[in-house]
């Protein structure tokens, strides 16, 4: 009988910790995870205003694509060095060039904007030195986006 009760004190026992250590694994790991992405807002850069754009798109028909962008930035010093006038005149270049390669139905939907926007991105980060080891252009937002 004292075996048995032995036997089932030490089982007692261990249910005890693991439950207690799997309840303060589940606190521990699962609440992290869902605390992080409420309580880590990220702030805008500084945002850096290219220009307006109207240009002639590629294929049949003659449609014109108008817009105004702007880029936000890594930093401040991302900042400088883009107002720098031989800087701007490269980016605007590159855009002028990501566009006028477009056809008028790529840009009929949110996607085909979106897929604008990542390949100036890729394109700009790949001509501006990085700083600090990060790509320079963090997003790039169109202000007005207007296809006729």
């Amino acid at each position: 009988m004292k075996r048995l009760f032995m036997v089932l004190l030490i089982a007692l026992v261990l249910f005890a910790f693991g439950f207690g250590g799997g309840l303060l694994a589940g606190r521990t790991f699962l609440s992290s995870e869902e605390k992080s992405p409420s309580t880590k807002i990220e702030e805008p850069g500084p945002v850096f205003f290219v220009g307006d754009f109207i240009s002639n798109l590629a294929g049949t028909g003659s449609h014109v694509v108008n817009f105004k962008l702007s880029l936000e930035m890594e930093g401040p010093k991302s900042m400088e060095m883009l107002s720098s006038p031989s800087w701007l005149a490269r980016i605007k270049n590159e855009v002028i060039l990501l566009t006028k390669d477009r056809v008028f139905e790529e840009l009929t939907s949110a996607e085909g904007i979106m897929n604008l926007a990542e390949d100036i991105k890729r394109t700009l980060n790949s001509i501006l030195p990085p700083m600090k080891e990060k790509p320079p252009v963090v997003r790039v937002l169109f202000e007005g986006f207007v296809l006729q």
